[in-house]
């Protein structure tokens, strides 16, 4: 992919780059075709340079909102991973706490001769 990647992008490059260095003459860009109050002069290689960043910005943009639904899951994800983590060491807890209960108990019936106490009558 990232081969694809530069494949495509270094001509673009060179290509922009060409474009800035032959044509340093002014042109005019308008907000509207009939608006002639809303024009700017600028040189062509700022315009191409513009539009190529602004392409750039809006192409990023485009990813990260198309990535915002995956990243939203994997919140999800970890804060149920933290909850359940929490639940196991709980439970963990709560299960010694149990066992230790247990053995306290077996411990407390058996006589001093290893022998366990008869249950009370």
């Amino acid at each position: 992919m990232q081969y694809l990647t530069l494949l495509i992008t270094l001509p673009l490059t060179v290509f922009a780059v060409l474009i800035v260095l032959s044509n340093g003459s002014d042109v005019t860009v308008f907000l509207l075709p009939d608006d002639k109050d809303f024009a700017l002069t600028l040189p062509l290689w700022q315009v191409a340079l513009g539009l190529l960043g602004g392409g750039f910005f809006l192409g990023a943009l485009f990813v990260w909102l198309l990535h915002q639904k995956a990243r939203f899951r994997y919140w999800q994800e970890s804060r149920k991973t933290a909850r359940l983590e929490k639940e196991l060491e709980k439970l963990h807890a709560d299960e010694t706490a149990r066992k230790d209960l247990a053995a306290a108990e077996v411990a407390k019936n058996v006589t001093p001769a290893g022998v366990p106490a008869l249950p009370p009558a």
